[in-house]
Parts: C-alpha cells; sequence; structure tokens
C-alpha cells in the first residue's frame, strides 16, 4: 500500500466512527452497498483479483473504523 493510500485509509478510519453517531446506521449501508456491489461485478463475470482485492479493502476499513464487517 502506497503512502498516499495508508494516509487516505487513516483518515476514514478517524472520520467513519465520527460519521456513524451523526448517522447512525451509515456503516452497516456501506458495507451492504459494497457486498452488493461486488456481487453485481462477480455476477457479470468481470471480478479480477485486483477488483477483488478493492472491495477487501474497502471491507478492511470499515473494520479499522470499530464497524464489524
Amino acid at each position: 500500500m502506497t503512502a498516499q493510500n495508508l494516509g487516505a485509509n487513516y483518515v476514514l478510519t478517524a472520520l467513519l466512527p465520527r460519521l456513524e453517531k451523526l448517522m447512525p446506521g451509515l456503516c452497516d449501508e456501506l458495507l451492504a452497498g459494497i457486498r452488493a456491489d461486488k456481487e453485481a461485478i462477480n455476477m457479470s463475470g468481470k471480478l479480477t483479483a485486483d477488483v477483488e482485492e478493492i472491495f477487501c479493502s474497502a471491507e478492511k476499513i470499515l473494520a479499522h473504523s470499530g464497524h464489524e464487517t
């Protein structure tokens, strides 16, 4: 992961819990959207290893922000 990606990860990890306090259920909605998008791409036959890595990274960001994935 690049320094830029690590920086973005850090900001999101700090920001998501604060947003969740203001908007309860936000992280659940984000996670559901991530999973739905991944499934749609998979069903279309276009889920490459690189794209799957993006989805895994997004789920990890949610996990690091204190939300169970």
